[in-house]
């Protein structure tokens, strides 16, 4: 995999995690000021409304992220296609082809299981927006 493209998804992986984290700490502040006396049932409804474009921008995070590695996948395996071609064709070094074709599908099985990994975390957010919503009584 390119180094950038690693950078950017682990980077986009990242920003999700942070979105993340901030939907959680909304979601414990607004159960807080619930609990609380609230200035205004105004600003409930703001913070409410603040924390569910959290959580929203966290699940398009997770989910641009496992579509990325998606797309990582299916590129090393298209890579690792070309390798076994150019081995049975006798194509330059023929042992240095089949060994990176293996190396290409390793990294589609590690690209697909972060891709997992972030659709886990995206429908973890969808959860915690259900269980906030159940903290809260709304639905």
């Amino acid at each position: 995999m390119d180094s950038r493209a690693g950078d950017a998804m682990q980077q986009a992986a990242e920003r999700a995690a942070e979105a993340g984290e901030r939907t959680r700490e909304l979601a414990d502040r607004l159960e807080r000021l619930s609990a609380g006396r609230l200035p205004s049932a105004q600003d409930a409804v703001a913070a409410r409304e603040r924390a569910e474009a959290s959580a929203e921008r966290a699940r398009a995070a997770h989910h641009r992220a496992a579509e990325g590695h998606e797309r990582a996948a299916r590129a090393h395996e298209a890579a690792a296609e070309m390798h076994d071609k150019a081995a049975d064709h006798q194509v330059g070094d023929v042992a240095g082809h089949r060994s990176r074709a293996e190396q290409h599908r390793a990294l589609a099985v590690d690209d697909r299981t972060e891709a997992a990994t972030d659709d886990a975390a995206a429908e973890a957010e969808l959860g915690s927006s259900a269980d906030d919503d159940d903290r809260t009584g709304r639905s």
